[in-house]
């Protein structure tokens, strides 16, 4: 198991070679203090370095200028010595945090059948009620507060949407192959920048006040965020789970369908100033990727390689649903947390000030502060650190810069 001090040595390297005020999508900080003392802090310092493993993978580009040169900053981040550094220890962490999930999915799934399993999926998603989340924020007298989380939180995987996935298309195997692509280019706008789902992702986070730059919100994520994007990126970035990802597809694309609907008829009622088009745009055309998913892909993959493909498929879809399910089940929690503290006087709604972000601290760890302390809470505001002790295990803060 990768410990303490493994993880202290690759937030020292991940500083040095980000430098002292790094562009966000170069931002490969971790945080790293306190991980010795709390057991949660070093799980999220884990998934943390799990993330900048995964992030490795892409090719990113600061959205301005920079003082020196871009050539010369390019190598640097990009060092073949420091990745290999980096994706030595991935799969240490993919083992202790990622492994234990998708052996309980490959054990679900055993001796179930793909497609009656997709049947029964698409029947479920279409009768569900409104999103747990969503119809909870629709009660709440902070609204705003709890929606501008939602998108932080969020921001985590789709502010480089289909990233992920992109690296599980590229190789050569058969008609599924361009099915996927076809996904794929309708994720990234079929070719129009302005259409492209990250895109349209930055319009809506910019509408609640947040910033918009790729991993600009990294210190604000909660270690639920940070597992569930972990999750997904464990299926991509790894060839060998090729028919898993399949079933992330099925399970994601289905439902995509019914939850991005809660989420623009929501904005429509509540926040009509907000750019909903990221919402609406999967709406409608995820019913589509679904019947793809079903027919292009998964069937003749397992008409041609048999049975287990399809067991794969089914546990690739129920690692999904564990990821999604626990992701909102914490974000829901985390909203009512709230709620009652503000209810007590002990939580102001407000967006985060990132420059004025001190050292983050778990729910757990909290308890050694000083009660009284003001804690930011993603991008719901600040909370007394004696109150934020009683949030979430998978809830996440940071000390304020006085």
């Amino acid at each position: 198991m990768i410990g303490a001090a493994d993880i202290t040595a690759v937030g020292r390297r991940l500083a040095e070679r980000s430098g002292a005020a790094p562009p966000s999508a170069w931002d490969l900080r971790i945080e790293t203090e306190g991980v010795c003392e709390v057991p949660a802090a070093l799980r999220h310092a884990k998934h943390l370095a799990l993330m900048r493993a995964y992030q490795a993978r892409y090719v990113l580009l600061p959205t301005g200028a920079l003082s020196g040169s871009i050539v010369d900053c390019l190598r640097r981040h990009y060092d073949p010595q420091e990745m290999a550094a980096l994706e030595a220890l991935r799969h240490g962490l993919e083992a202790e945090l990622i492994a234990p999930a998708v052996a309980a999915a490959r054990a679900n799934a055993r001796g179930r059948d793909w497609r009656a399993y997709a049947e029964a999926l698409q029947t479920e998603v279409a009768s569900q009620p409104e999103n747990a989340f969503v119809a909870y924020v629709r009660t709440s007298s902070h609204r705003e507060a709890h929606y501008r989380q939602f998108l932080l939180q969020s921001s985590a995987d789709l502010l480089a949407e289909a990233s992920a996935s992109a690296l599980g298309v590229v190789g050569e195997f058969g008609a599924p192959q361009s099915a996927l692509f076809r996904i794929l280019i309708d994720e990234f706008g079929y070719g129009v920048h302005g259409k492209k789902h990250s895109v349209l992702y930055r319009a809506v986070m910019r509408d609640f006040g947040l910033p918009d730059e790729y991993n600009a919100c990294w210190p604000l994520f909660d270690t639920a965020t940070l597992d569930l994007h972990n999750t997904v990126h464990h299926l991509f970035q790894n060839p060998a789970n090729f028919f898993l990802q399949v079933g992330f597809l099925l399970f994601a694309e289905t439902a995509y369908q019914r939850s991005t609907q809660d989420h623009f008829r929501y904005l429509r009622e509540f926040h009509p100033q907000a750019d909903a088009r990221y919402f609406g745009e999967h709406a409608h055309i995820d019913l589509h990727h679904t019947a793809m998913v079903i027919e292009e892909v998964a069937a003749p993959l397992v008409a041609n390689y048999g049975a287990d493909v399809g067991v794969e498929i089914v546990a690739g879809a129920e690692l999904t649903r564990r990821a999604f399910d626990d992701a909102g089940a914490h974000m829901l929690a985390t909203a009512r947390a709230f709620d009652n503290a503000a209810a007590g006087g002990q939580a102001t709604p407000s967006a985060p000030d990132m420059a004025g972000l001190g050292r983050g601290v778990t729910a757990t760890g909290a308890a050694a502060l000083a009660e009284t302390e003001r804690l930011q809470v993603g991008g719901l505001g600040q909370v007394t650190a004696g109150v934020f002790a009683g949030f979430p295990a998978d809830a996440y803060a940071r000390r304020l810069v006085s």
